[in-house]
């Protein structure tokens, strides 16, 4: 399994932002990592293009009223993720727009337009990336 968006530091020296206020949707499974939003106060799997509200912090097993921790996706955080798919052209470090992966682990490095992600970096040997959340829903 991949090892989803991991945080790496924050451009003004900012610890991360942890919410421990919502659930999660009732019988939706989540990994530690995982992009998620706020959908009817309750965190979901973010979709490729959606915005992103932040990153589980742990594995949470699908059922009723499960507890979770979200790191909050904020201006100036920079995130550590794989990457999959084959590389479009525009998949270089500067990009502005590319999608999550289905398995909201990852990016897809195959779309480039239309996604919350930019990214800085990229490692090809190791197929992983920094990344910024451009498109965030609540910062």
């Amino acid at each position: 399994m991949a090892q989803g968006f991991k945080y790496v530091y924050n451009d003004y020296g900012n610890d991360p932002t942890r919410i421990t206020e919502f659930l999660m949707t009732n019988d939706e499974a989540g990994f530690a990592g995982e992009a998620v939003k706020l959908v009817a106060g309750r965190w979901t799997k973010a979709g490729a293009t959606d915005p992103i509200a932040g990153f589980l912090t742990a594995n949470v097993e699908a059922g009723t009223d499960k507890e979770t921790e979200v790191i909050l996706a904020r201006e100036g955080d920079w995130y550590d993720a794989p990457y999959s798919g084959t590389a479009a052209a525009g998949f270089t470090p500067g990009a502005s727009a590319i999608a999550l992966a289905a398995d909201g682990l990852s990016a897809n490095s195959a779309t480039v337009t239309g996604g919350p992600l930019s990214v800085m970096a990229i490692n090809t040997n190791k197929k992983t990336a920094r990344f910024k959340v451009k498109n965030r829903q609540l910062s």
